[in-house]
């Protein structure tokens, strides 16, 4: 009989297994398409089956593992380990007397290793300066009329004999 972590699981009449990977396409300037990555999708597993069960004991329970993400280990016609529930359903059915259909999701998910924490023997000098205070500061007054007096006032240029004011370029024609 399969389990859920610790709730049995009284028929499973169907189970299916698809299995997926990702590839990434992309364009060519002549045209082509290349793919130059694939990705394995996770392992996902989805179950039918009947739950008897009068007091609905076991939905709560199963309720409580999707909600709260309980990773647990599944063992039954394929052994996957780390999965959790990402979809329960269930039916009613007149023909299951105190019990129900039932479709479930399960998805196999990777789980992150902590990192090892490295001591150092050897001190490490504080990098920061030591926070003072100062008091109170006085800001620098800058002349309001600096920007005044760099700039330079537009002049005309200087006429030449002919006076069209083209100084310089009277030997161009």
């Amino acid at each position: 009989m399969p389990y859920i972590k610790d709730v049995l699981i009284d028929v499973i009449t169907k189970v299916s297994i698809p299995e997926s990977s990702t590839a990434t396409e992309h364009a060519l300037e002549d045209g082509e398409q290349i793919t130059d990555h694939v990705k394995s999708n996770p392992t996902t597993i989805s179950l039918t089956g009947v739950i008897l069960d009068g007091t609905e004991a076991k939905v709560l329970k199963l309720r409580q593992y999707r909600e709260k993400g309980v990773i647990f280990d599944f063992d039954y016609m394929t052994s996957l380990k780390h999965v959790i529930i990402t979809d329960f359903n269930r039916d009613y059915e007149a023909k299951i007397k105190d019990g129900y259909a039932f479709t479930m999701t399960l998805k196999q998910i990777k789980v992150a290793k902590v990192g090892k924490f490295v001591s150092v023997s050897i001190p490490v000098k504080k990098q920061t300066k030591p926070v003072t205070k100062k008091g109170r500061q006085q800001k620098k007054k800058t002349p309001a009329n600096t920007s005044k007096n760099n700039k330079e006032k537009y002049t005309t240029p200087p006429k030449n004999e002919s006076g069209n004011g083209l100084a310089g370029l009277e030997g161009r024609k």
